[in-house]
C-alpha cells in the first residue's frame, strides 16, 4: 500500500526535525535541573596606562573558563589523546556550528575588549576549557584622598552574559600574577595583595517579580590592589611647597612694610601655581586629598601672615620701637609652631 505523497513529506519532515534538533543539543545550555558550574581563572600579564584623571588602566591577561558538558566527549572518539584542541578559526568554527560556549562580559570595561587568540580544549571527562588572550581598558572608582600616599585596587569584574543564577553559576575564582609586580605593574606602584571571590549581582530589569531568581547573575571581582610609589610627588611637589610656605614667615624678620607685603603676595602666587599642577593630575573630585589640604593650609598660612604683618603696621607704624607691642617677634615663633601642628595633625587624621 503507498502512502499519500503528502503524508511521506510530512514523515520526512519530521524526521529532518528531529535529526536536527539531535545536532543542536550541543548549542544550547545542557538542561540539567542543577545550574552549570564554571570555574574562572585570570592570569594578568600586566597592568598599564594607568590614568588618575579618567580613573582607568589597562589590562594584558588571559582568561580561562572550564566546565562540564557530557556530549563534548564525542570529539574524542576519532583521537587516541586524552585531549583534542581548536585554536582561533578553528575554534570560532566550532563555537558557530556544533559547541556551546557560554558568554561572559567584562562588566568594567570601557568600549570593547579585544581577544587578540583563543583555544578551546576538550578532555576526555567532557570537561571543556575555553582560553581567551585580551587586551582591555578598565575603570574603576578610585579613591585619592591619601594622595599622593594612597592606594588603589585594580578590578576585573566578570559575569555571564546571557544566564542568571538559575542556569549558570561561577566558581572556584584564581588570580595568577608574575613573582616580579615591576614586570605587571611598572614602576610607579608597589604590590600590597590580590584576591578574587564571586559575588551575586542583582538586577531589578530582568523580572518584574522582586524576588525573581531571574534578577539574580553569578559575578566574579578578581582585584589586584597596590600603593603608590610617592617618591616624586615627595621631592618634586611636597617638598619645594613646604619651603615657599616656611619662607613666607621671613616677613616677620622683614621690618620694611613695603617689602613685606612684596613678599607675602609672591610667595601666594607661587603656592597658586602648585594648586594648578594638582589639578592637572587629578579628576575633578567632590572631595579634598591630602595634596591639596596641604596647599589650603598653605594658602590661609600665607594670607594670615599679610594679614598679620598688616595689622603690625597698622598698631606700630612703620618703625617697631621699644614702647609698641612686639607683635612681629610672637608671630615669628608662633606661626612656624601652628604650621607645625596642623601638618602633624593632618598627617595622621588622613594618612595614618
Amino acid at each position: 500500500m503507498k502512502l499519500p505523497i503528502n503524508i511521506l513529506y510530512i514523515f520526512i519532515l519530521l524526521l529532518s526535525v528531529q535529526s536536527f534538533a539531535g545536532q543542536q543539543e550541543n548549542f544550547n545550555i545542557p538542561k540539567e535541573k542543577e545550574p552549570l558550574e564554571v570555574s574562572v581563572k585570570l592570569r594578568i600579564n600586566k597592568i598599564y596606562n594607568i590614568n588618575s584623571v579618567h580613573e582607568t588602566y589597562q589590562i594584558d591577561g588571559y582568561f580561562v573558563y572550564s566546565w562540564k558538558n557530557e556530549h563534548a566527549i564525542s570529539y574524542l572518539k576519532d583521537s587516541t589523546a586524552n585531549t583534542v584542541v581548536f585554536e582561533n578559526d578553528k575554534a570560532r568554527k566550532l563555537m558557530n556550528s556544533e559547541l556551546w560556549v557560554p558568554a561572559f562580559e567584562l562588566i568594567n570595561v570601557q568600549g570593547s575588549r579585544e581577544r587578540s587568540n583563543i583555544s578551546i580544549e576538550i578532555y576526555s571527562d567532557g570537561t571543556i576549557e575555553y582560553e581567551e588572550r585580551f587586551f582591555a581598558t578598565c575603570s574603576t572608582n578610585m579613591d585619592f584622598t591619601k594622595f599622593p600616599f594612597d592606594s588603589q585596587s585594580y578590578k576585573v569584574i566578570i559575569e555571564s552574559f546571557s544566564y542568571g543564577n538559575e542556569k549558570i553559576v561561577l566558581k572556584n575564582p584564581k588570580l595568577f600574577l608574575e613573582e616580579d609586580e615591576n614586570d605587571y605593574l611598572g614602576e610607579d606602584w608597589k604590590f600590597i595583595n590580590s584576591d578574587a571571590h564571586v559575588v551575586t549581582k542583582e538586577y531589578k530589569y530582568m523580572d518584574e517579580k522582586v524576588n525573581s531568581k531571574k534578577n539574580l547573575y553569578s559575578r566574579v571581582i578578581f582585584e589586584v590592589k597596590a600603593k603608590r610609589l610617592s617618591g616624586y610627588y615627595k621631592w618634586q611637589v611636597l617638598f619645594p611647597l613646604l619651603i615657599i610656605i616656611l619662607a613666607s614667615f621671613s616677613i616677620f624678620w622683614i621690618k620694611e612694610f613695603g617689602s613685606q607685603i612684596g613678599v607675602g603676595f609672591t610667595l601666594m602666587l607661587t603656592v597658586v601655581a602648585f594648586n594648578f599642577y594638582s589639578a592637572s593630575i587629578l579628576p575633578r573630585l567632590p572631595y579634598n586629598t591630602f595634596i591639596e589640604y596641604v596647599i589650603i593650609v598653605g594658602y590661609v598660612f600665607i594670607f594670615l601672615g599679610i594679614l598679620a604683618v598688616i595689622i603690625n603696621h597698622r598698631i606700630n607704624g612703620i618703625e617697631d620701637e621699644g614702647d609698641k607691642l612686639p607683635l612681629l617677634k610672637y608671630f615669628r615663633y608662633g606661626f612656624p609652631i601652628a604650621y607645625t601642628i596642623i601638618m602633624i595633625v593632618l598627617y595622621i587624621s588622613l594618612i595614618m
